[in-house]
């Protein structure tokens, strides 16, 4: 039996529901809580964009495929409200507006010439899903050198997205390219960057960063039921995207730092910054982090697995009736993500009352041990990129 491959691909460079949107966001936590056990703590993914291919899958899941995709993705049953949520929250999270921000998604699908996928499912992907469809000789040895071409010409701005083994034992390929360019709105000065010690979570010192520095006006946040530190970094000029650094404190790791996002979510998070920032003003903060650069490949089967995904993946499990009169599974869902923090901005390609104590002192934020970072689509409280930096190397 052939298989069902997904590819999930994102490439991005940084220069440094029942809402609808609740579902990519809730999403986004869990998953990132899964990867870095993966990575060993230090990643960079791509929610957004995941959520995404997921919700194409999701498409043409039925039975207790689909099921587990609703439970994990917190997925409506109703297959028109699913279309009309993701266009609706698609669109808010890629309006953009601003010169200082470029983020384009792009989504493919890759047929077999000897492949035959239900009209009501193609057209489904085509019109629902907006995605740029090609049939192509799987078997054929250029079909990867193909593909990717036609994704570059179609606007996916990444090159060498699929590789030769993507298309061995394939009979259908789902990609999503998302990709992210953020210039800060208060720039770091590159002159005050300098060589700084990392600390690991007990505070030994495993390496060393260039450590970009710069006293600006920023919302700020000592948020104790997350127990961490939160600064806002916002990007462009109209203060739709942002990224949020949670610092945990010096005594916490951030296992346990996690663990608070049960009771506390990103929402949460955005209010407690505007309820300091309303109660405060908008004050000085010292605030530095490291310039970086991080790539992750990796398969997600295992992550999903965590999260209750399972049939999809087995052979004799997966219901994807609405797709084929063939009998198809997902073999891999593999994610590959890149994120580039400099001093211009980034490439990717219960609350608790606050107390004046919190605030008495010009407040200091110094990213010298491991930290979150979620790269927001604000109006929508959206995830598009998060990972943990952990592992220090000079970039």
């Amino acid at each position: 039996m052939k298989a069902v491959a997904l590819v999930l691909v994102f490439v991005g460079t940084c220069y440094c529901q029942v809402e609808f949107n609740e579902r990519p966001r809730n999403f986004s936590i869990e998953l990132l809580y899964h990867t870095q056990a993966e990575t060993g703590g230090h990643v960079v993914i791509s929610p957004f964009g995941i959520w995404t291919l997921m919700t194409g899958i999701a498409l043409g899941a039925t039975g207790n495929s689909y099921n587990e995709l609703a439970r994990a993705f917190i997925l409506p049953k109703n297959q028109n409200t699913l279309i009309k949520g993701y266009k609706d929250l698609t669109s808010a999270v890629l309006a953009q507006g601003d010169n200082g921000v470029s983020l384009t998604s792009k989504n493919f699908v890759f047929l077999d010439n000897d492949f035959t996928v239900f009209p009501a499912f193609r057209g489904s992907l085509q019109n629902d899903f907006s995605a740029s469809l090609k049939v192509l000789d799987f078997d054929d040895p250029n079909s990867a050198r193909i593909a990717n071409t036609y994704i570059e010409k179609s606007g996916g701005r990444v090159s060498n997205v699929l590789r030769s083994d993507d298309f061995q034992e394939s009979r259908m390929i789902l990609t999503n390219v998302i990709s992210f360019k953020g210039l800060w709105a208060s720039p770091f000065n590159k002159s005050d960057t300098v060589l700084e010690p990392f600390y690991d979570e007990d505070k030994n010192v495993v390496g060393s960063v260039n450590m970009m520095f710069q006293k600006g006006q920023f919302a700020f946040s000592n948020m104790q039921s997350l127990k961490s530190f939160i600064v806002e970094l916002p990007y462009g000029t109209n203060g739709k995207y942002s990224m949020i650094v949670i610092l945990p404190y010096p005594s916490v790791k951030i296992a346990d730092m996690y663990k608070n996002f049960a009771e506390v979510s990103l929402k949460d998070v955005f209010k407690r910054l505007q309820d300091d920032v309303d109660a405060f003003g908008m004050e000085d903060v010292d605030v530095k982090i490291p310039r970086f650069h991080i790539s992750t490949n990796l398969v997600l089967n295992r992550p999903l697995n965590s999260m209750g995904v399972y049939d999809i993946f087995q052979p004799d499990q997966a219901s994807f009736q609405k797709v084929s009169k063939d009998n198809i599974f997902v073999s891999a869902i593999v994610h590959k993500a890149d994120i580039e923090v400099t001093e211009r901005g980034t490439i990717a390609s219960a609350v608790t009352t606050a107390t004046f104590s919190d605030r008495i002192s010009a407040p200091y934020f110094h990213a010298n041990r491991p930290f979150l970072y979620f790269i927001m689509e604000k109006t929508t409280t959206t995830v598009i990129f998060s990972g943990i930096y952990s592992k220090p190397t000079v970039y």
